[in-house]
Formats: structure tokens, sequence, C-alpha cells
């Protein structure tokens, strides 16, 4: 009956009849077929370890049946669990007080009511299954059950008597049996409420033999002459791997903002013959061809174009109009000739990309990498951004970016093939704060560009290029709170190619206290990439509203 129960309403899941609803944060499922002993909670518990070791804060969503495994899962995950039936709505209130960057939904595969974006289901023989096999196909990966019986060494080789209620207690003695001598055992149901009553009487059938449970049954006992023994859960790289992207990026809910499919392939089509034709240019083909598709982009973005003049008007009001249009006629001349040569390089081996665009003073960015507290490495959207943070990838390894996804689904693959070739990290920028800084403490290198017009609630509101813009203090507080060196790194055309600059980076470990605030070492950072600008004007992107939000007058400028 159960079966026929589940499946019936997989299938109106499945058809669109009941629909089931969507988290703020990433959710990843771990269930199963069988009624049990698939080692579940030892495989919520690995998942939570895994991805609290790369700076993810996590939860647990359970129903929490005969309140042992919550217990559990909390003493060994350390993390907090979250125990109710409604789990969608448990989650909602969590996220009032509450900050996390992913739950995990433990017993989940069944629970259909929340969606998910990762669903792992283990897949172990069992004598009595929830539903039919068929089911298997909605997940999203399914495992062998591979547990490991974690024997403590005091306990090796010793005669003892072994109770437990699991739902197969015969797993639990097998595994124990070749590592010590088991002179006795008792079962007890699932979940079973252990009285005073029940652990004498364990005692006595023991006797002078050493007592063992297991972790799940031990929570519930609190008697230190009864030993636990724990399992662990082995996760294979390919899972760790699916695990580590579903929870560093949106919840899929994000993707009702792609585009239509059709759309989506026309524009895969067009990118794919720009491609093939930039590959077989000579660079002074692309270096022209850039020139006069940056022209044309001016007539077409009209918008943009209007945009950009009042951003020049307001920094350069001394300037008269035809030098400002002169400015801005290079810029966009200059993002054509860019946005080819980025496509030109995708193209080419790292060696060929670090030889198109070498370092200068690079010993700035070894020193900061020497000094071991991580390096943050800022440019801005100045010069050849793209190209300058392409190369760096290249030329060096345990490098960390962020990044928002693409709205086309079939671009995005691209370039996640062209990150997985330099070897680069790349999350979401939404929720990067805590896998950044897990960069940092492994001294790692951190390629941020600080955005100026984020939402107020993000940012701080400090002077940029003479006016005050919403700019978000993530790199300023991590650096603070790393102790990191901050790197400034510019690519600066160089004829057809490139060279990426270092300037003299800020040592956060040398700020004194009133220097060590996230808004004035904000304000440092944006006074750096306002130098920039003020030298070459017609290599900043003005197409972009830098100071939207700020409800603030233009009576502030730069001469």
């Amino acid at each position: 009956m159960l079966k026929l129960i589940n499946r019936a309403r997989r299938a109106l899941y499945r058809a669109g009849v009941l629909k089931g609803k969507r988290l703020p944060r990433p959710v990843i499922s771990i269930g199963n077929l069988a009624m049990g002993g698939t080692g579940k909670t030892p495989a919520v518990i690995a998942v939570c370890r895994f991805l609290k070791s790369k700076g993810f804060k996590v939860a647990v969503l359970t129903r929490g049946y005969g309140g042992d495994e919550p217990i559990l899962i909390k003493q060994l995950a350390k993390c907090d669990v979250i125990v109710g039936k409604t789990r969608h709505e448990n989650a909602k209130q969590y996220l009032k007080q509450n900050d996390v960057d992913v739950f995990v939904l433990d017993d989940g595969f069944q629970h259909l009511q929340l969606q998910r974006d990762l669903d792992i289901v283990i897949d172990a023989p069992s004598r009595f299954y929830r539903e039919g096999r068929s089911a298997l196909r909605d997940a999203d990966l399914v495992i062998p059950r591979r547990l490991r019986t974690l024997i403590p060494d005091e306990l090796r080789g010793q005669r003892v008597f072994a109770f437990a209620g699991l739902a197969n207690n015969q797993q639990f003695f097998d595994a124990l049996r070749p590592h010590m001598q088991l002179v006795g055992t008792k079962s007890f149901r699932d979940h079973y409420p252990y009285t005073a009553a029940d652990v004498a009487a364990i005692k006595r059938e023991a006797g002078d033999a050493r007592i063992v449970t297991t972790g799940k049954d031990k929570v519930k006992i609190d008697d230190p002459a009864i030993a636990a023994i724990d399992a662990e859960f082995d996760l294979d790289e390919e899972t760790l791997q699916a695990i580590l992207k579903a929870a560093a990026q949106p919840p899929q809910s994000k993707k009702k903002r792609r585009k239509n499919p059709i759309l989506q392939r026309l524009e895969y089509a067009a990118y794919r013959l720009v491609v093939r034709a930039v590959s077989r240019m000579s660079e002074e083909s692309v270096y022209r061809w850039g020139t006069r598709l940056g022209a044309f982009a001016r007539r077409v973005i009209r918008g943009r174009d209007r945009l950009a003049m009042r951003n020049l008007r307001a920094t350069f009001p001394r300037r008269d109009e035809s030098e400002l249009r002169k400015v801005l006629d290079e810029s966009w001349r200059h993002f054509g000739r860019e946005a080819l040569q980025y496509v030109q390089m995708q193209s080419l081996t790292l060696e060929e990309i670090v030889a198109r665009c070498p370092f200068v003073n690079a010993h700035y960015l070894e020193e900061a990498i020497a000094r071991g507290n991580g390096t943050l490495l800022i440019s801005g959207h100045w010069g050849a951004w793209e190209i300058g943070g392409l190369a760096v990838t290249s030329m060096l390894r345990n490098v960390r970016t962020v990044a928002r996804p693409l709205d086309n689904e079939l671009l995005e693959r691209d370039l996640s093939k062209l990150r997985e070739k330099t070897g680069a990290e790349v999350v979401d920028r939404r929720r990067a704060a805590r896998f950044l800084l897990k960069g940092l403490s492994e001294n790692g290198v951190i390629v941020l560009l600080p955005d100026q017009a984020v939402q107020p609630r993000e940012g701080v509101k400090v002077p940029f290029l003479g006016r005050p813009a919403w700019t978000t203090p993530a790199p300023a507080r991590m650096a603070i709170r790393a102790r990191s060196t901050i790197v400034f790194a510019f690519c600066i055309p160089d004829g057809l190619r490139h060279r990426l600059e270092f300037e003299e980076p800020i040592r956060a470990d040398l700020l004194t206290e009133g220097e060590s605030d996230p808004v004035m070492l904000t304000e440092r950072i944006n006074d750096v990439i306002s130098r920039r600008i003020i030298s070459r004007p017609d290599l900043w992107l003005w197409m972009h509203d830098r100071w939207k939000g700020t409800g603030e007058s233009e009576e502030m400028h730069v001469v």
C-alpha cells in the first residue's frame, strides 16, 4: 500500500498537478528507497562535514523520527538541526533569525513538498521498499551504501556484548565481528526508547563483557559504561563535486529568469559563428574588426551611450562636450576590441594566454602570496579585466573568484569549460563570502571586481570618482578579518596585446586600529580604481550607472 501511495504522489508531482515549494537557499536531499538500514544518517553527517570544510554554513531539515537521529547529527556534524514535519515552513522561520548557505534535507527523497537542488539517493538492498525503482529516475545521483564502522582502538580484540535499535541490526553486528569477540547481541526495534530497566537487563546479559551500541542508540542512554560505535559514510569524488556545485550556486528557481530555449539556441549559434571566425583571424584582423564592432554598438545601443555621456559630464564638468565625445567614442571602440580579443584568447592554450598578457611588477603579488594570509587581487571595470582575469587564472593555482550565472545556459556551459581549463574555482557572488574566506584561510588568491551601485542594504556609501556611490564593503571586510594583502591589478591594452600591471598593495595586517574600518578601507579601494580611470578615461566602462540609488546631487566632482 505504501508503494502505491508514494507512486501516485510522485506521478502527481511529475505531472505538475502538485508542486513543491522553493526555499531561498540551495537544498541538498539525502534519501533512499529502502525502509531503513542504508546509512542515511551517516551520509547526512558526511555531507554536512564536507560542506563545512569548504566554508559553507549548513543547517539540516529533518522530520526527526524517534528523536535520536537529530541529536546524533547535531553532535557529529556540529550544525543546527531543524526538526518538524513541515520542513519548508520550518526553514522559513529559521531564516528569519539565522543565516545559512545551504540546507541538507534528511530523508528527503519522498518529501516532494520541498524542491531540492540536488537529490542524492542511497541505493541499498532491503526487504521492504517505500516505492518502486522507477522513482530513481527523479534522482540526480544514485550512490551505493558505503559505510565504514569506526572501531575504537581500545575495543579491538575485546570481548563485547552488542545491542542496537536500527532498521537492520544484523548489519551492525556483522560489522563488529571481524574486529572484536562478540559474546552476545540483543536487538530492539528501530528508534527504540530505552528505559532504565532495559539498560539493566542488557548489563545482566553482558556479564563481564564490554557493552557497545550504535552512536544513534547511545545518544538516548546516559551511561558511561556503554561505548558508542559510530559509522562513517564514504562519498566518492563525483558526489563531492556535485554537492559542492549545488551548494555554491543559487537555488534552481533562479532559472526562471533564463531566456526562452529557442532564443538561447539562436544566441548560442551566433556566438559559435563568431568564435569560429575570430579563432581563424590574425591579431591585426581581430583588432580592426573589434574597433568596427565597438563603433557600431555605440550607434545601436543609444540608451547606454546617453547614460555614458551623463556619467562623463558629471565626472569631468570642466571639459567641453567635444572632448568628452572623443573619450566616449574611443571607449566604445576599446570595448569592441576587448570583446573579440577575449573570444580569441579562449581558444588558446594556457601558455599562449600568459604569453599574450605578461605581468608587470609581479613581485607585489608574489610577496603577498608568500606572506601566507591569502591575497585579494582587486581590479575594476577598466581596461581589459576579463583578459587580465584569464591570465591570472592561467598562471596561478588556488585562485577563486565570483560571478553571476549567464541567462543563457548554453553560453554558461562553454564558460564553465573555460574555467575548468584554467583551474579557477568560481561561485555565485550572492553567497560567496564564506567560500572566499575559506580560500583566504588556505592562502588562496581571490580575484574581485568591487561593485558600485549595489543595493543600499548590501553596500556603504563612499566616494567614487568624486560622487557618493553604494559600494560593496565585502573585500574590505574579508581582508581585515583574514589579515590578508590587497593587491591591485589592471590589464592595459599594449598594441595588439596586453600587460597586467600590479600596484603597491595594502596590507591589512599592518593597518592601525583606526584604519581597520571596512568603510574607510572601501573608500581607499575606490580611490585606487578612480585614479586609474582619471588617467585613462577611455578605458572605463561608462555605460553602467555606478551611482544608481544614491539620491545624491552631483555637486562633488573630479577636476
